[in-house]
């Protein structure tokens, strides 16, 4: 069972899953996202940890160690947080 603690544990957390959500059809690397999101690239690597265990985000690693992420569109944990985010928005 998935908590959401175990999805909202800081702020900079929260700030990955609303830019992924905000975007889910792009595909990010951790330095790029670092930059929009003014964290550092170590802050990201940690912080997405558990959303990737909890199958919310996509995680791999390419050429010369480039870190890539996105959003898991097909896991029904995002679907579930995606419609609850297009339905708070709406709010």
């Amino acid at each position: 069972m998935t908590r959401l603690t175990d999805i909202f544990q800081s702020r900079a957390q929260v700030k990955v899953i609303q830019h992924l959500l905000e975007n889910p059809d792009k595909v990010f690397n951790q330095s790029t996202l670092a930059g929009f999101l003014e964290v550092s690239p170590s802050t990201v690597a940690r912080i997405i940890e558990p959303l990737v265990k909890h199958g919310l985000v996509l995680f791999d690693r390419y050429e010369a160690g480039m870190k890539i992420l996105a959003l898991n569109q097909d896991s029904q944990n995002t679907k579930a947080l995606m419609d609850f985010y297009e339905k708070l928005k709406a709010l």
